[in-house]
Formats: structure tokens, C-alpha cells, sequence
């Protein structure tokens, strides 16, 4: 199986990399973005680095994709590619978000390719306001109310996904995470302060918010979106289209004491400002384990992991379970 993941310089698809490259049944893992993966992060996968290949490209250029796949006999296509910011930023996002993701379903259609992994979000469902206090479940209607670009692209890459499948007999198969906090993430806003929780302190950096961190949020982190492509890729097809991942509702103060309980003399303070809850923080993820026997990591296991991405960058000792 030779995979081509498509923004595997970002958070999500460094963690793809590292999960395929570690796979017996997987030959070649190419990257393609417009910068190389982090030092750091190569220093993860130095067991497996001949398999590993990093091929610049830009989503928005089919033919850039078109000629990776060919030179390096791709037969799995993962697009993580995206705009991570809830800015107005229209040009980008059609780019990157709209045709790029339309070059992807392309590309596997003109080259042959049948499996194909996508980004999804759970930006789909509008806020948890919309449905009430219980879970959001994969069949809901989903929210087409006033929103922003980032969500309506995401609407618009299952349609396509969905089209592509039905006249050309794609198999693809959407993610919808929830906020997937890791080390190196910046955006947007919610996303950096998770990710700020663990990296910062993990360095012995200090840590404010002005908000008060009651907020609450579904969260999990990359490895699991690693882990549940690798899981997706091996097999030919998928029960459903779509899958939410995220964890039981938590707030960033309940993520600070998970920190604490690996460093003690973390320094992280809160303000009394209120936060906002925009989106879902109860997702239902029962699909995702009825069809593959999937879950998240425990938040305990996935902040140590995320500790020690940070220490490894800034060359500091790891910290054993």
C-alpha cells in the first residue's frame, strides 16, 4: 500500500505519517505540502524513514497532485490540506478548501484510485445550542444557518465526496473531528488553547488566560486521527460515510489538572472573563467503534504524548509513563 497524505506537514497529518510509516502492510507514505515536516517530528519516525518521502506541492494544482501520484504509484489518497482560521479569508479558503478538495476526488478518479480519506468537521452541525442537551450523532441534519467559510467547505467536501462515489465509485470516507489539540497547533483560537495547555508548560513556559476555562469542549488529539486513517485506509471501504471523533465534554481548567499531574509546578492561571461554547461539546462517536472497534486515547495518555513532542522539539528529556 503506498498512501500520499496531503498536508501531512500539519498536525493532523504528521501523526498520519508516523502511524502509516509504522505499518507493516503500508510500502510508502509521501507527503505532500508546501513546507517539510519539523525537525522534531522526523526525529519520531527515524525507524521507519525509508519509507517516508516529502514532495512539495500545492493542493490548488491538480497537476501537482496528479504528478505525485504517478511518481510514486500512490493506491491511497488522505487530504488533510486546510485553512486553519476562522478569519474572513475567502480567496484561501475556495483554493484550498473547495477546489483543492475537488482536485483530490479528481485526481483519485483520473489515476484509478478508489480509497480516499478526507477532513471533514464537526463545524458541520452549527453549535450544541442547535440540538439540545444530548449527544450529536453523525445522521443529524446538519446546520445551514448563518455561519462561516471554513464550515461551508466542509458541508460542500461531502457533497462532493458523496458525488464522486455515487458516478465514479469512489470510496471515501469523512472525518468530522471535534477541537484536536496537539503540539505546534496555533489555530484557531480554541485549538491554541488546548494546544497552549500542554506545550507551553511542557517547556517550563508560563501560561494565562483571560477567560475563566469553564467552557466546554470535545476534544482529542492527532494521534487519534492518525490511528483511525491507518484503521480506514486498510480497509477497501467504510459502513458509513462520515465519522465524528471527540471525547466527553471537558473544560480547559479540567485539562490544566491533567497537565499538573505530569508537572507539578506547571504555572497556568485563569481570568474571570467567560468563555464561549460554539460548537458541539457532547459528540457521539459510537459509530466509529460499532464499525471498527475504534476510541480515542484516554486524555491522560494523549497530554503525555503531547508533553513529550514538546520537550523532544526544544531537546529537553522525555517523560516516562
Amino acid at each position: 500500500m503506498n498512501v500520499l497524505v496531503i498536508g501531512g506537514s500539519g498536525q493532523f497529518g504528521r501523526k498520519t505519517v508516523a502511524r502509516l510509516v509504522g505499518d507493516p502492510d503500508v510500502d510508502r507514505v509521501v507527503s505532500m505540502d508546501v513546507a517539510p515536516p519539523a525537525d522534531w517530528f522526523m526525529k519520531t519516525i527515524e525507524d521507519h524513514k525509508d519509507k517516508f518521502h516529502f514532495a512539495r506541492g500545492d493542493i490548488s494544482q491538480l497537476e501537482d497532485i496528479l504528478d505525485i501520484i504517478r511518481r510514486y504509484d500512490i493506491d491511497r489518497l488522505v487530504n488533510w490540506a486546510m485553512v486553519m482560521s476562522l478569519d474572513p479569508l475567502p480567496r484561501a479558503n475556495t483554493k484550498v478548501g473547495v477546489l483543492g478538495m475537488c482536485n483530490v476526488f479528481e485526481a483519485a478518479r483520473l489515476t484509478g484510485i478508489k480509497r480516499v480519506v478526507y477532513a471533514s468537521s464537526e463545524t458541520v452541525y452549527g453549535s450544541q445550542d442547535d440540538y439540545g442537551d444530548r449527544e450529536v450523532v453523525e445522521d443529524d441534519r446538519l446546520y445551514m444557518g448563518p455561519g462561516h467559510f471554513y464550515a461551508y467547505a466542509k458541508r460542500l467536501a461531502e457533497i462532493m465526496a458523496a458525488e464522486y462515489s455515487e458516478v465514479y465509485g469512489l470510496q471515501c470516507t469523512g472525518l468530522r473531528p471535534c477541537i484536536v489539540f496537539g503540539h505546534g497547533a496555533h489555530a484557531p483560537f480554541v485549538v491554541k488553547w488546548f494546544s497552549d495547555m500542554v506545550s507551553m508548560p511542557a517547556v517550563g513556559k508560563p501560561l494565562h488566560y483571560n477567560i475563566d476555562g469553564t467552557s466546554l469542549w470535545s476534544l482529542l488529539c492527532p494521534d487519534d486521527i492518525g490511528e483511525f486513517t491507518r484503521i480506514l485506509l486498510k480497509a477497501e471501504s467504510s459502513p458509513h460515510p462520515v465519522y465524528n471523533l471527540g471525547g466527553p465534554p471537558m473544560t480547559l481548567r479540567d485539562l490544566a489538572d491533567v497537565v499538573r499531574g505530569y508537572l507539578p509546578d506547571a504555572q497556568i492561571t485563569f481570568g474571570d472573563e467567560r468563555g464561549r461554547e460554539e460548537l458541539p461539546w457532547k459528540v457521539s462517536c459510537a459509530r466509529a467503534k460499532e464499525d471498527f472497534g475504534f476510541s480515542i486515547l484516554p486524555i491522560e495518555e494523549a497530554v503525555l504524548i503531547h508533553i513529550n513532542d514538546a520537550r523532544r522539539e526544544a531537546g529537553l528529556p522525555l517523560i516516562q509513563p
